[in-house]
C-alpha cells in the first residue's frame, strides 16, 4: 500500500503493521513530517499521487485579489463618506477647496463630473474702467482675476450708471454669453488666471456721472 505525505507530496510505501502501531499516522521518508497516512492510502502508487486532496493554490488566487477588494472597499467608503457630507452640506460643500479636492480626485477615477466650481469670493477686480467713445457710446472693461485653484464658471455682472448728482438711473443685468464674444456661455474662468471683459454701452438720455457694479452667480 501506498500513501502520500502532505506536506512534501512525496509517495511512499507502507505496511498494514506500521499503519496499525502507528494508528494511522506515519511518518514521512524525506521531511520527516508525522501524517494521517489513511487519508490518502491506496493499494497504488498511481493512486496515492491522483486521490491526494487539491493544493491551495485556489487561495494563492484569492490572496492576489485581495488588494484589489481592498480598494474598492476604500473608494466606496470614501464615496459614501463625501456623499454624505455634500447632502448634509449642500452646495456649500462643493465650493470648500480641500473637499472639493477630494471630489474632483474620486470622481476623477470613477468617470463623473462634478458642478461647476463657483465661488465668488475667490475672484477679484484687478482693473475696471468706464470711458466714453468717440460715438457717444461707452466702454466698460474689467479685469477678473481667478484666485482659486479650479476653474470657475464666469459671473453674472449687474452693471449700475449714475448721474452726475450720484443717482443711479439704469441698470442692467449682463450673463456670461452677453459679454464673453465668441465663447460659450458656460465657457469657465482658468484656475489661478484672470482675463478681460469688455462691453460697449449705448448712449443714454442722461449724463452719466458715474457708475458701480456688481458680481453674482
Amino acid at each position: 500500500m501506498f500513501t502520500r505525505c502532505p506536506e512534501c507530496l512525496t509517495t511512499q510505501a507502507v505496511t498494514p503493521e506500521a499503519l496499525r502501531s502507528g494508528r494511522g499516522m506515519v511518518r514521512c521518508s524525506r521531511c520527516a513530517v508525522m501524517f494521517d497516512a489513511l487519508a490518502t492510502l491506496a493499494e497504488t502508487e498511481t493512486q496515492a499521487v491522483a486521490d491526494a486532496p487539491p493544493d491551495d493554490e485556489p487561495w494563492a488566487e484569492k490572496k492576489t485579489r485581495s488588494p484589489r477588494v481592498w480598494r474598492f472597499g476604500f473608494f466606496t467608503g470614501l464615496f459614501l463618506l463625501i456623499v454624505q457630507g455634500v447632502y448634509f452640506e449642500g452646495v456649500r460643500a462643493l465650493q470648500n477647496p480641500k473637499l472639493r479636492t477630494a471630489l474632483e480626485n474620486l470622481c476623477g477615477a470613477l468617470h463623473c463630473r462634478l458642478p461647476d466650481y463657483r465661488n465668488l469670493a475667490e475672484l477679484s477686480v484687478l482693473h475696471n474702467s468706464f470711458d466714453e467713445l468717440p460715438n457717444r457710446h461707452y466702454a466698460f472693461k474689467l479685469v477678473l482675476n481667478n484666485e482659486s485653484s479650479f476653474s470657475m464658471r464666469y459671473p453674472a455682472i449687474g452693471l449700475t450708471l449714475l448721474s452726475y448728482g450720484g443717482q443711479p438711473f439704469a441698470y442692467r443685468l449682463f450673463q456670461p454669453g452677453e459679454y464673453l464674444a465668441g465663447q460659450p456661455e458656460n465657457a469657465q474662468l482658468a484656475a489661478n488666471g484672470a482675463a478681460e471683459i469688455s462691453l460697449e454701452i449705448a448712449p443714454t438720455q442722461t449724463k452719466v456721472g458715474g457708475f458701480h457694479f456688481d458680481l453674482s452667480d
